[in-house]
């Protein structure tokens, strides 16, 4: 437990590697407070895609902390995540310009397909750079990167892992934890919601009712985002030394590849 200047009371919230704690202050007021948040906390709530920003501070050592609304409710489990509600928020995220300029006001660069490959191998824990089968992957994506346009790219989420997904009491969705954005293919967030929750005989209705054209070019980039996303998530349990989660993403992933091709037509 905490205690700031201001009296505010801070427990730690599991599962966020101690940047994360439910602030209650003197008179039981409680807030949620996150370290190293984005600065565009108050634009994401202005759209209703994260929860009401309350407010955001430098720390002494030069973090940036916030604090925002604290809603009672529950991160959606992995039978929730064909939600319609979901489609919805993602599409408000993707077709934001007010975020896409912030972003690019604080310096965010655009990043392309390669781009993306060179950040997860930059990251890459020991474990995932010494490991020959996902990096046999990452070499494969690199040499068939789909097309990338810059007018085209928006802002991104970058881990739309079911946990990152809260559902409150009073019916709305909201898109937490806000350490992975990036500036890229919305398709980045489309293919991991596909490859993670959706099955194939339903990509179809999926992406016609969030706005994509369903062919061979939308459905040959759900593949390479797809296995990428799958990369990103290997590593981040990696992290966390989670080898049960490791093995189940890993072999996800080999079913993933081995299906390639397998759609609705």
């Amino acid at each position: 437990m905490h205690l700031t200047d201001d009296g505010l009371h801070l427990a730690p919230i599991p599962g966020f590697s101690g940047k994360a704690y439910k602030g209650v202050y003197p008179d039981g007021e409680a807030v949620f407070v996150k370290m190293d948040t984005t600065p565009i906390l108050a634009a994401l709530a202005k759209e209703q895609i994260a929860p009401k920003l309350i407010w955001s501070k430098r720390t002494m050592t030069g973090a940036m902390m916030s604090a925002q609304e604290w809603l009672d409710g529950d991160v959606l489990e992995r039978n929730d995540m064909d939600s319609k509600q979901i489609i919805s928020l993602l599409t408000r995220l993707h077709r934001s310009k007010l975020l896409v300029n912030q972003l690019l006001q604080l310096g965010y660069q655009y990043e392309t397909p390669a781009d993306l490959i060179k950040t997860w191998q930059s990251e890459a824990v020991l474990q995932v750079r010494e490991n020959t089968y996902l990096q046999s992957i990452a070499l494969e994506l690199l040499q068939n990167q789909p097309k990338f346009k810059e007018d085209h790219a928006t802002i991104v989420h970058g881990d739309i892992h079911h946990a990152n997904w809260l559902a409150t009491k009073s019916g709305m969705i909201y898109l937490t934890d806000w350490d992975t954005v990036h500036l890229t293919d919305r398709m980045f967030d489309v293919a991991h919601i596909l490859s993670h929750y959706i099955p194939r005989n339903r990509w179809k209705e999926w992406l016609t009712y969030y706005g994509y054209k369903y062919n061979a070019l939308v459905l040959s980039k759900v593949e390479w985002y797809g296995q990428l996303s799958f990369l990103y998530q290997i590593n981040k349990c990696f992290e966390t030394n989670n080898i049960e989660k490791i093995n189940r993403e890993v072999y996800a992933l080999r079913h993933f590849r081995e299906s390639r091709g397998n759609y609705e037509s």
